[in-house]
């Protein structure tokens, strides 16, 4: 009984049709990857997966409440290389070169914030305008890649507490903690009510230019923790370091069954499309497939993502 029940609330949520992809590219990746269920493997996966995990989670964020962001990627690559080009071994220099990582990135979200929300500005444009300053001052500050970034960092990504812990799940774990904090708040419910309907909302007394701004100040929670995992696992700055994040978060976000118009799907969604991309990409190279293969199947999996999630509207519309 509670197991039916358990995946009565799964199919409710419109998570079933990912759940069964995701088992999928999971029970094919231990078919064809050696140890896949050994420890080393399990933390080498989720070490390279929690950085598009992150960022998906962010853009999540943003398309339910009605919008896209266009310039995480570059948001990601600024806040890397801001740090790349501060630190130093000592504490302060670590310090300031992650507070400069973090007000860099804040003021990329508010900007967007504002444009979008305050401006009005159409969310695929001005983000995108946004990205292409972000990436004209990742290239002043750091022309060619390089920079200085501490070991620490490394070592301490590539770690584990107390010999079972993985750090990178740790990370994930907190990213959900915060979204799990704005569940709490009147804001998760804002976000949801403009993305849905930003008329209705607004009809009802919720200031949709400020739930906005919050949506892409709550995501750079996010990219910056992405930023962190980033520079963690590269050890140099790079003005082209994220460029592929945005498209793979945008697809993250399909696949996990969000809808790009806004007010439906959940974060968990994205999380699980995140690593169907992950899987895909693992796929493709222990298949010893071309990586050319990886975006035609990746477009694949996005369209049957789609289909399958509006196949319960399609029986409505047949039987009506």
């Amino acid at each position: 009984m509670i197991r039916t029940h358990g995946l009565e609330n799964i199919r409710q949520s419109g998570l079933l049709p990912i759940c069964a992809i995701f088992i999928v590219v999971v029970a094919v990746n231990a078919w064809l990857q050696p140890g896949f269920f050994s420890f080393d493997v399990f933390q080498s996966n989720l070490a390279s997966f929690t950085p598009l995990v992150l960022a998906s989670m962010a853009q999540a964020v943003v398309v339910l409440a009605g919008g896209i962001d266009m310039s995480i990627g570059m948001s990601i690559t600024l806040g890397t290389v801001v740090m790349a080009a501060t630190m130093g071994d000592s504490p302060g220099s670590i310090a300031l070169g992650i507070a400069l990582s973090i007000a860099a990135i804040v003021a990329v979200g508010a900007l967007n914030g504002w444009t979008v929300g305050y401006l009005r500005l159409p969310a695929i444009i001005s983000t995108f305008a946004v990205s292409a300053i972000c990436y004209g001052a990742s290239l002043l500050i750091m022309p060619q890649p390089g920079g200085y970034v501490p070991s620490v960092f490394y070592e301490t990504y590539q770690s584990t507490i107390l010999y079972v812990l993985p750090v990178s799940l740790v990370v994930i774990a907190a990213a959900l903690l915060v979204w799990g904090y704005v569940q709490k708040r009147k804001i998760y419910r804002y976000i949801y009510a403009v993305g849905g309907d930003e008329s209705a909302a607004y009809a009802n007394g919720i200031s949709t230019r400020k739930v906005k701004l919050a949506a892409f100040l709550i995501a750079c929670v996010l990219i910056a923790l992405t930023s962190l995992v980033v520079i963690s696992q590269t050890s140099t700055g790079d003005a082209n370091i994220g460029r592929s994040y945005t498209l793979n978060t945008i697809a993250a976000v399909v696949i996990g069954g969000i809808s790009l118009q806004g007010g439906k799907g959940s974060v968990f969604g994205a999380v699980l499309g995140a690593f169907i991309i992950g899987f895909i990409s693992n796929i493709i190279f222990f298949a010893n497939l071309s990586s050319f293969y990886q975006d035609l199947i990746k477009g694949l999996i996005i369209i049957l993502a789609l289909t399958l999630s509006l196949l319960p509207a399609l029986r409505k519309k047949a039987f009506a």
